[in-house]
């Protein structure tokens, strides 16, 4: 009876382990295929790290990303985007000055720039494809910016936002994707955006 209780919990250890090791992992920089969530990551590190100065240099990274997204976004969207990458800014300086107590401070500021950044390229995404335009590359990063966001915020997307996003994704490797189907995407992003700002407060 000992044996199989010694070996019950053996088995939980290594269980915990290897959740652990993954949990770990699902916060590495490396889990982010782009800008400004690789920078963005890898200042999170920097801070749980405590080399203040490398984060407060991604983090600046990050922002002049953002900057040149605002530029690329529908005009309506714009400003939206510029208040992200002054937050940014704003949180690099707070770094510096060793005013950021908490990684977690990082994570919501992050959130939130990722959802500006997904609301602004789901707005162009609309209106080009209103516009008879293709609307698959703003979509696609709409997709990448909703993705972001939840991953910061510690959540998981609904069911329908998940498949758009998906969708966007598999488009943006060079699937066809039918405009109707683009569009239902398209929708799906907005709703799954929705969801996530009430959640965040974005």
């Amino acid at each position: 009876m000992t044996r199989v209780i010694s070996s019950v919990f053996s088995a939980c250890m290594v269980a915990l382990i290897v959740v652990g090791v993954a949990t770990v992992h699902a916060q590495a920089p490396g889990d982010f295929a782009g800008e400004p969530d690789k920078s963005m990551a890898t200042a999170h590190q920097s801070f749980v790290d405590g080399n203040m100065e490398k984060a407060t240099a991604n983090i600046k990274k990050a922002e002049g990303y953002v900057r040149k997204q605002e530029k690329m976004v529908a005009k309506s969207a714009a400003a939206g985007v510029e208040k992200a990458a002054d937050d940014l800014a704003k949180l690099g300086a707070d770094v510096k000055k060793g005013a950021v107590k908490s990684p977690d401070e990082l994570k919501k500021t992050f959130a939130k720039v990722d959802h500006a950044l997904a609301s602004a390229w789901y707005a162009t995404a609309d209106a080009e494809q209103k516009a008879g335009k293709d609307a698959t590359n703003s979509a696609k990063s709409a997709g990448a910016g909703l993705q972001g966001a939840a991953q910061w915020a510690g959540t998981k997307l609904d069911t329908g936002a998940q498949a758009a996003v998906d969708a966007v994704n598999t488009a943006g490797r060079g699937a066809r994707m039918g405009a109707d189907a683009l569009g239902r995407a398209i929708r799906g992003l907005g709703d799954g955006i929705a969801d996530l700002g009430q959640k965040i407060g974005g």
